[in-house]
C-alpha cells in the first residue's frame, strides 16, 4: 500500500508543518506572514456577518496585530493605499464595521516620533483587537495539536462503503 507523507515545501526532508505553528516553535511569530484565525471568527458568525470591507479590514489587522505581545496598531492613511492596494473609503469603512461590531477598540492617542518630551506631538487613531479575535500568540500556549489523520486503507475503507450507498 502506498504511503503519503507530507513534507515541508523546502525540500530539507523533515515533516509538513503548519506555517503558524512552525513560527511559534522558532520564536517568530511576529515576523511570519502566516498567522490562524481563530475559531471564534468562525463560531461567532463574524466570518458570514462583514461587508468585504470589513474582512479586508479585520485580515490586515490580524497581520499587523492579530498575535503576539501587541494587539494594538495604527493605519496611516497615505500608505495604507501603497501597502495594501485599497481605497481610503474600505478602510474607513472596514474599520468603522470592526469597531462597531466589538472586534476592535479604536482610541486617539497623542504620540511624539522621538519617544521624548518637548517634541511636536501627533494624534494617532490606534485600534486593538479585542481578545477573542485575536490568535495564540508567540507568548501564548501552543494549540492543541490535530488529531491524527486517517490511514490510506481507513479511507479507502470509507469510500468503498459509501460509494455503495449512492
Amino acid at each position: 500500500m502506498p504511503e503519503i507523507i507530507l513534507r515541508d515545501e523546502s525540500l530539507r526532508g523533515v515533516d509538513y508543518k503548519l506555517p503558524y505553528l512552525q513560527a511559534i516553535e522558532e520564536g517568530a511569530a511576529g515576523s511570519t506572514s502566516y498567522f490562524r484565525v481563530p475559531e471564534t471568527f468562525w463560531s461567532s458568525g463574524l466570518c458570514t456577518d462583514l461587508s468585504g470591507a470589513g474582512l479586508a479590514m479585520y485580515l490586515i489587522a490580524m497581520s499587523r496585530a492579530g498575535w503576539g505581545n501587541d494587539p494594538s496598531f495604527w493605519l496611516s492613511p497615505t500608505l495604507f493605499r501603497k501597502e495594501y492596494g485599497l481605497g481610503e473609503s474600505t478602510r474607513k469603512k472596514g474599520l468603522k464595521e470592526l469597531v462597531d461590531r466589538g472586534v476592535l477598540t479604536h482610541e486617539l492617542r497623542s504620540i511624539d516620533r522621538n519617544g521624548e518630551s518637548g517634541h511636536r506631538r501627533f494624534v494617532r487613531s490606534v485600534y486593538t483587537i479585542v481578545s477573542d479575535y485575536r490568535a495564540a500568540g508567540a507568548t501564548e500556549p501552543l494549540p492543541p495539536s490535530p488529531k491524527e489523520q486517517p490511514t490510506l486503507e481507513e479511507l479507502l475503507t470509507f469510500f468503498h462503503a459509501h460509494s455503495k450507498e449512492s
